[in-house]
């Protein structure tokens, strides 16, 4: 079994980073609903209020553009050197280096979920704790109902309270995906009946992060059924 001390790789983590920037940042809107939805039952009604929500609206989308602009630029440089340190590696997987920084130019974010899957099917990563499912578990059932709950209160006239119930719901989704992404690792290697490739499932929370307060829940579900299955600890 070729684990990630015989491939260590600081671009491999560089990657895993850039993978969940995203998350980060939708966190950072749900924050911002929060201190905009602190501000009072009278938000959203007159013209503070409507500038308050657009600003944070509006400095979530340029903080967006920023990390998308970076992620781009440096994804094939960090793709070329793991590939380079998999290919000199004893792995039956052969990367071409090359064709990955092409790749990675045109194709930033794809390859970079194409890549952790590939890896993983290879190279076993380590991860020695065993509570990452309990994140996964309230990425699952907190953010739908605070969703709910805010749109609600919103609909009739709370939209203080509204707005930061929607933003509770947003932030507990964020974690979801790293969550989910580590125990995947943790019950891949404990279980001897099955062996989810944590790329599949960090691919699903990402790709479904905007509208994952509703499909986490069947994500979630799944998954924790699957694990308790496998494992046994629930």
């Amino acid at each position: 079994m070729v684990t990630v001390n015989d491939v260590d790789s600081r671009s491999y983590r560089a990657v895993e980073i850039l993978l969940l920037l995203p998350t980060l940042l939708f966190g950072f809107l749900g924050l911002g609903l929060i201190v905009v939805g602190i501000g009072g039952e009278s938000v959203g009604t007159g013209p503070l209020g409507m500038a308050s929500i657009f600003g944070t609206f509006g400095v979530w989308y340029l903080g967006g553009i920023v990390v998308a602009l970076i992620s781009w630029l440096v994804t094939p440089v960090f793709l070329y050197f793991d590939t380079k340190k998999v290919q000199e590696a004893d792995v039956d997987w052969d990367p071409n280096p090359v064709l990955y920084v092409v790749a990675g130019f045109f194709l930033g974010y794809l390859m970079k979920l194409h890549h952790l899957y590939k890896r993983h099917q290879y190279v076993v990563d380590w991860v020695d704790r065993d509570w990452w499912w309990t994140v996964v578990a309230i990425g699952a059932v907190v953010p739908p109902v605070c969703l709910a709950l805010g749109g609600v209160l919103v609909s009739s006239g709370s939209v203080g309270i509204g707005l930061v119930s929607i933003g509770v719901g947003i932030l507990t989704a964020v974690p979801f995906s790293v969550a989910i992404y580590r125990d995947a690792t943790y019950v891949r290697l404990q279980s001897g009946t099955w062996q989810p490739n944590p790329g599949n499932y960090v691919n699903l929370g990402v790709f479904f992060l905007v509208p994952g307060p509703i499909v986490y829940p069947i994500i979630g579900c799944y998954y924790l059924f699957r694990r308790h299955r496998a494992i046994g600890t629930l």
